[in-house]
């Protein structure tokens, strides 16, 4: 396990570029400041009322009436001063801590999310548990807790020098004979101070130091029992329809006593501590009376000076008892640093891995003014090392329209992957061409929004209009959604899989780019839906060249090209599919097919007599 103080260290290493970003290190420096300034007033008006704790102690001593309503106005400009004091200090702990974390979020979630890591990172660090609670819960605890330990930290410190003065003053000598020999120690309620709480923070420590590793573990089980409620959340149609809330209910049921478990250890672990804690807040206003009362006794000190003594020495105490005070609410705190910490070393990691020796990763080329798409050479593994995709050489133009084929697992969506950057691992080249190039996975990705952001996702392209949209629309047959452009609704959720398909295809319309990838585009529609859109988009973008990946049967009537990649010891080759015969069955179904295409396809017939010839 991390030392307490790598991981300090390794936190500030991430997180403490705040007060020198360019955009932020202005008004983090000013918050710092103005903070660190209030913490000093702050101790200053604990000194005050110190001050006036020995003389209106003295002054009802001597029952003295004037001197007592005049004290009583100096304790009210000493309360509102506090008050105006801790109300500024406040303020500006908490922007502090807001703009700090708001830094650290946005660059964590540049980071994470930035060419494919958040996919990256769940292939390559399986321990990176929860990365969205990570930058959601952890970096808030973290960033807010260190600021409220800096702001503790700095005023036990300017405490710690105030009060010690203040109370080697009062302490004298206090002489002390053993076996015949007298001893005057000097400043001896100081020494009391430091071994009370000497001994306190050593305890405290001891007792305590399993809270960090219960911490993190509660923590963790926190994250995964709020992942299993999101899955459900999520995918509460299927687990419906395949009547799967008994066993969703088991695997809620595992971890909430998953958590219980780690909950249970934490509190075993505060039950320790609260022993000693607790002990020692009994005896915190008893203490500081008992060390002083033999100068109270012996005449040195008045009534005033003892009750002076016992505030010095409280307030002495408390600043050594920061560890004490503080352990529980530390422990959590260093159980959420290390999440992020270990966050950001992955992520690191993964970087790394981009910047490794081009032989070990796949080298993808900037488009140039080509366009042809080129693979050479190229090699596709897993992270593990294990080989997907053997070799591959690949050349595709503009228009072709190219399928690609094999089993699960093969590889083939490692492909598309590759080509969008995603997927550094294995060797050998890909030279992009020019234009634009659209991925469309098999699950289209909405996000939280209106359908007009949906359609757009992730820039509108310039000129779109709403009559363009819903033009749009209803060519990929989705009238009924025409209207409702301006609304925010969780489309995921509420249209069925072949309409967030259907609306894939309307946003690769609108955004008209010069390739398509395709993996598994078309497989929630039904064989009438799949020729529409594939119609369509050769009708719409003609230009366009498409690289489809799928298992459907009628997928090859629109393409000019098929490849499958056939499975061998070695990996998965790349081959054009076997020539041969066609059954009259296949040639009739494919006839049957191209037919009912073929009334919004001028030329389609010429097209249909080219890939039965070239098969």
């Amino acid at each position: 396990m991390d030392t307490p103080h790598a991981s300090i260290k390794a936190f500030a290493v991430v997180a403490c570029g705040y007060w020198v970003a360019p955009n932020y290190r202005l008004v983090a420096w000013l918050l710092t400041g103005s903070l660190a300034v209030l913490v000093g007033a702050n101790v200053g008006i604990a000194l005050w009322l110190n001050i006036w704790n020995r003389d209106f102690f003295n002054a009802l001593d001597k029952r003295d009436l004037g001197l007592l309503l005049h004290l009583l106005w100096v304790l009210a400009a000493i309360v509102i001063s506090a008050g105006i004091g801790v109300a500024i200090q406040l303020h500006l702990k908490r922007r502090l801590q807001m703009n700090w974390r708001i830094w650290l979020s946005h660059t964590t979630v540049h980071r994470w999310l930035h060419s494919g890591r958040q996919y990256q990172l769940g292939l390559l660090a399986d321990e990176i548990d929860n990365p969205d609670g990570r930058i959601a819960e952890d970096i808030r605890i973290s960033t807010e807790y260190a600021v409220e330990f800096a702001a503790s930290i700095l005023q036990c410190v300017l405490q710690l020098v105030t009060f010690l003065g203040v109370l080697w003053t009062l302490s004298g000598d206090f002489s002390v004979t053993l076996f015949g020999t007298t001893t005057n120690i000097p400043g001896y309620m100081v020494w009391c101070a430091l071994a009370y709480a000497l001994i306190g923070s050593l305890l405290t420590y001891a007792l305590g130091r399993g809270l960090i590793d219960a911490g993190n573990l509660r923590q963790g089980r926190e994250a995964d029992f709020r992942s299993v409620l999101a899955r459900a959340r999520e995918h509460a149609e299927g687990i419906a329809l395949m009547r799967g809330e008994d066993d969703e209910r088991e695997r809620l049921r595992g971890s909430l006593f998953d958590l219980r478990s780690a909950w249970n250890r934490q509190t075993f672990g505060q039950g320790n501590l609260s022993l000693l804690t607790s002990s020692l807040a009994y005896l915190a206003p008893i203490v500081p009376l008992i060390v002083a009362l033999p100068r109270y006794l012996s005449g040195q000190i008045q009534l005033g000076g003892l009750m002076q003594t016992a505030q010095a020495f409280s307030s002495v105490q408390w600043a050594l008892s920061w560890l004490i005070d503080n352990f529980p609410r530390f422990a959590e705190w260093r159980a959420s640093t290390n999440r992020v910490v270990h966050l950001h070393e992955a992520l690191t990691d993964l970087e790394e891995s981009h910047e490794m020796a081009e032989h070990e990763r796949i080298k993808l080329h900037e488009p140039t003014e080509s366009d042809l798409l080129v693979m050479r050479e190229l090699g596709l593994t897993r992270p593990s090392g294990e080989t997907l995709v053997a070799e591959a050489e690949i050349e595709i133009g503009r228009p072709e329209r190219v399928l690609i084929r094999g089993q699960s697992g093969s590889g083939k969506s490692t492909i598309m992957r590759a080509v969008a950057g995603v997927w550094p691992w294995g060797r050998g080249d890909i030279h992009l061409p020019k234009g634009s190039i659209l991925f469309m996975p098999q699950k289209p990705y909405f996000p939280l929004g209106t359908l007009r952001e949906a359609l757009c996702y992730p820039k509108a392209p310039e000129g779109i209009t709403d009559e363009v949209l819903k033009e749009t629309l209803h060519k990929v047959g989705l009238d009924h959604l025409k209207e409702r452009l301006d609304e925010t609704e969780r489309w995921d959720l509420i249209l069925s899989g072949g309409e967030q398909q259907r609306v894939a295809f309307a946003r690769t319309l609108v955004h008209k780019p010069d390739w398509i990838f395709m993996d598994e585009a078309t497989s929630a529609l039904d064989e009438a839906g799949q020729e529409m859109v594939m119609k369509l988009l050769i009708e719409e973008l003609p230009e366009t060249s498409i690289v489809s990946i799928g298992h459907r049967p009628g997928l090859e009537v629109f393409h000019t090209r098929e490849l499958t990649l056939v499975p061998g010891e070695q990996g998965a080759r790349l081959r054009k599919p076997e020539v041969g015969k066609r059954s009259l069955k296949e040639v009739y179904r494919r006839m049957s097919v191209a037919s009912r295409a073929h009334r919004r396809s001028p030329g389609f017939w010429k097209t249909f007599a080219t890939n039965v010839r070239s098969r």
